[in-house]
């Protein structure tokens, strides 16, 4: 039985992908309990917060030594950043696993401008006991997301979700997005050390220096939207393909690189659906109808959107393998 990227004989467009996405999931309505799920745990579950902390590593800044006028503004906006983080983030918002995707309303709103029938927050005021629920909950989210991830893979693949080969699936998805993840996160560790260190340095010699800095910032985060826009796929490749993170990493570079325009033009035209409805659904959440509402056509437009993305990655790599092997028998039968 072929599945929907086997019947076609030409990679799949932006707009047909969005399409078949939605027309996809509305044969697989089930896809969206997860999400919807989650959303309600978050809801109706209590307000975890780090805002007594976040406090004192805010006391702690404050009180360094003055910075260098041309840092002045970074620093105050960092502070700000850490303020809005303690006195807003839920840390239970975790559950909807890094690097996963998963569509959750509550996880990406501010808790405090959502109506909830539950209004109790606990506030986190020891290092040790928020170290432990972090490391606890980042697992655990990547789990539900990985779960997630597999049932549309196996959907897509028109496969029997209970079976062992579906739980295999789920472990190496699981297992590979830790690894992703952890290696992002030493990533950015390292480069936080080796930019302090360097900008220590260069803040000697003055405003050059500090003209360097900025347009060394300003290169970097350059450098680091295009590196996510190539690894967009990477998860998607994993739980798709069953490969490795090395060769999901390579593969999601290398349908990006082939596909510059129409990868690029996925990604901003789903950015602006996504964006464009999260304002209506943070209007409708000052009632608690629509927060409901919000959550199911939150969950609805995100799952559409991703089998969009499994479609399109899909697509364009099979495409691409299929005029590679082409490519290759011709030049074959040349040389024969």
């Amino acid at each position: 039985m072929q599945t929907l990227i086997e019947a076609e004989d030409k990679p799949l467009g932006v707009i047909e992908s969005l399409q078949q996405g939605f027309n996809f999931l509305n044969r697989h309505l089930w896809l969206l309990l997860p999400p919807i799920f989650l959303d309600i745990l978050l809801w109706f579950g209590p307000r975890v917060t780090l805002k007594p902390l976040v406090q004192q590593l805010q006391g702690l800044l404050i009180n360094q030594p003055e910075m260098p006028p041309e840092l002045a503004p970074n620093f105050e906006a960092a502070v700000e950043s850490l303020q809005s983080l303690g006195s807003s983030y839920n840390v239970l918002s975790l559950l909807a696993g890094l690097l996963t995707g998963m569509p959750s309303l509550l996880a990406r709103f501010d808790f405090q401008t959502v109506v909830s029938p539950m209004s109790n927050v606990i506030q986190l005021d020891d290092w040790q006991t928020a170290v432990l629920l972090v490391l606890l909950l980042i697992p655990t989210g990547i789990l539900f997301g990985s779960f997630w991830l597999t049932m549309m893979v196996f959907a897509i693949n028109e496969q029997p979700v209970r079976s062992t080969a579906f739980v295999r699936r789920w472990g190496w998805v699981w297992l590979n997005a830790n690894l992703y993840f952890f290696a992002l996160l030493a990533a950015i560790v390292t480069f936080s050390l080796l930019f302090g260190i360097v900008g220590a340095f260069t803040l000697l010699l003055g405003p050059i220096g500090a003209l360097m800095i900025n347009l060394f910032w300003i290169f970097f985060l350059g450098f680091s939207v295009w590196l996510s826009i190539g690894l967009y796929f990477v998860i998607i490749s994993v739980a798709m393909d069953g490969v490795n993170l090395a060769r999901a990493i390579w593969r999601s570079l290398n349908v990006v690189g082939r596909n510059a325009i129409s990868t690029l033009g996925f990604l901003i035209l789903t950015f602006v659906l996504m964006e464009g409805f999260a304002r209506i659904w943070a209007r409708l959440s000052v009632q608690e109808w629509g927060v409901a509402l919000g959550v199911f056509g939150n969950a609805y437009l995100g799952v559409a959107i991703t089998v969009a993305a499994f479609l399109f990655y899909q697509s364009r790599y099979r495409h691409w393998r299929k005029t590679r092997a082409l490519v290759i028998l011709n030049q074959d039968q040349e040389d024969s």
